[in-house]
């Protein structure tokens, strides 16, 4: 097996095991909890560190410090990396510190920026501003935990970094059970948070000695650090914009109904299982692997790492989007209908669902192809994008939310989202895919899920259980594939 798929392989299976986890902790919350005022502002509040999260480790920071990280080793080997590791750790330690201190003492006025349609509701805000206070600082521990997975990624460790998340997830299931035990206090989601996070955090520090991390004091700052930094500024603007996204989609739903902000948490969470199975782990190691291929010039080997992540993604992403639409009511039906999940919360994920799928291939291109900037240092481009999808997403926003309320704001990010991707391809000066070299492939691919689409609506025809339509639609796909001389695994090796 190829290097580049064995490396793809390992981030998906420990993607996967943590995200089974994430289910199983959003199943618990649902079933314990619901969707009620009460969720959507804890929703809120654990959003927020997630929002700088996205800056500080899974979005600018883990982009901009990894051709660094190549750099460093190229000159001075692991000594000179971890020296420039822990300086930015300890760097990035003091800033988030100051960002989370300030959070904690402004928190009843930050909630409401991000629920204003809860202005009226004082009891829910001051609940949701003790809640942010308690989460608050599972920013500083994960993002420890992001820059020392980066360093294992360059060290060719992708399963560790992803499966740690398991800890936590498993952490606010404890959490979850906890408070349903004393009368629905929802506290104890909070208290499992900074538990999942020490312990995430606790394990890759522990891995990352083992692959050759040793802290470095110093006395002075590298210069690298600053580049690092420099090179983060319009990166956070990408990032930013991207998250204003969800963000506006967020706000504009504690406008409508209550449960909404709830109902696109649990939809989205659904959503994203598929799209960071493969699209992320497709991702990192894309990331990674680039930046070594421009490091060393190896044009060949860029375009080539490039071709095998589309391919991937159009293979594996296109008949994941049309199961999510197809058994949109099954599969929330599955997953969350029971205890306080009531029929209406089922009907309005699953709408919202439907919308969020249709753009699974444009958000997982996006995810792709801004590490093709990242690799090699181009972190404007990205932004421009972003800033026209966020344009556009508000616009379509507040066109859709008036027709389909929370669905609308779900396929308002779809929509954005292709544009996004469309443009940020356009704008890879030194690649574009040969679509002639894949024609034949390509219109085998369509074929299989077209096939697909049959056999689904025959299934669900004769109502058959929704966990044996996706184990069938698994294995008749790719026995399409096959019997279609597609050898995915040769494809890509």
């Amino acid at each position: 097996m190829s290097s580049y798929i064995g490396k793809v392989l390992l981030s998906s299976i420990g993607i996967l095991i943590s995200r089974i986890f994430g289910l199983i902790r959003d199943i618990s919350i649902a079933a314990y909890f619901g969707a009620t005022a009460l969720t959507d502002i804890f929703f809120v509040a654990f959003a927020i560190p997630n929002l700088f999260r996205q800056f500080f480790v899974e979005g600018a920071i883990s982009s901009a410090f990894m051709p660094f990280l190549t750099e460093k080793f190229k000159i001075g080997g692991h000594k000179m990396q971890n020296a420039y590791l822990t300086q930015l750790i300890v760097v990035q330690t003091f800033i988030i510190s100051v960002i989370t201190l300030i959070i904690i003492f402004l928190a009843d006025y930050v909630i409401i920026l991000f629920v204003p349609g809860f202005v009226e509701n004082k009891e829910i805000l001051k609940e949701g501003a003790n809640l942010l206070r308690i989460v608050m600082p599972f920013l500083l521990l994960i993002s420890f935990s992001g820059l020392l997975s980066g360093f294992l990624n360059f060290n060719n460790s992708y399963f560790v970094p992803y499966v740690s998340s398991a800890l936590f997830n498993i952490a606010m299931i404890l959490g979850a059970w906890l408070g349903y035990k004393d009368s629905g206090n929802i506290y104890y989601l909070a208290y499992g948070t900074i538990l999942g996070g020490f312990l995430q955090a606790l394990l890759i520090f522990s891995v990352s000695l083992i692959y050759g991390y040793k802290p470095i004091f110093f006395n002075k700052i590298d210069k690298a650090i600053k580049q690092t930094y420099l090179l983060i500024v319009p990166s956070i603007a990408g990032v930013s914009i991207s998250q204003l996204n969800f963000l506006i989609g967020r706000v504009l739903a504690s406008y409508l109904a209550v449960g909404s902000i709830s109902w696109l948490f649990y939809s989205n969470r659904v959503f994203q299982f598929p799209l960071g199975v493969l699209a992320v782990a497709v991702g990192t190691v894309s990331l990674t692997e680039l930046s070594k291929a421009y490091i060393n010039n190896d044009v060949d080997k860029r375009v080539s790492l490039i071709d095998k992540s589309v391919l991937t993604l159009f293979i594996a992403i296109i008949p994941a989007t049309i199961g999510l639409y197809m058994l949109s009511t099954d599969i929330i039906k599955l997953i969350f209908y029971r205890n306080n999940f009531t029929e209406l919360d089922l009907i309005n994920t699953a709408s919202a669902l439907r919308m969020y799928s249709v753009g699974l291939i444009f958000f997982s291109f996006i995810n792709l192809f801004t590490k093709v900037f990242h690799s090699k240092k181009d972190t404007k481009t990205p932004v421009k994008a972003a800033f026209i999808g966020f344009v556009l997403n508000v616009i379509l926003n507040l066109i859709l939310m008036n027709y389909l309320a929370h669905a609308g704001i779900a396929l308002a990010s779809s929509i954005s989202a292709f544009f996004n991707a469309m443009f940020l391809y356009i704008f890879i000066k030194d690649y574009s895919l040969d679509i002639s070299k894949y024609k034949v492939l390509l219109i085998k691919v369509i074929l299989s899920n077209l096939l697909l689409i049959g056999l689904i609506m025959v299934l669900k025809h004769i109502e058959l259980n929704v966990l044996l339509i996706i184990l069938f639609s698994i294995i008749f796909y790719f026995g399409c594939l096959y019997s279609l001389k597609v050898n995915v695994l040769k494809l890509l090796r």
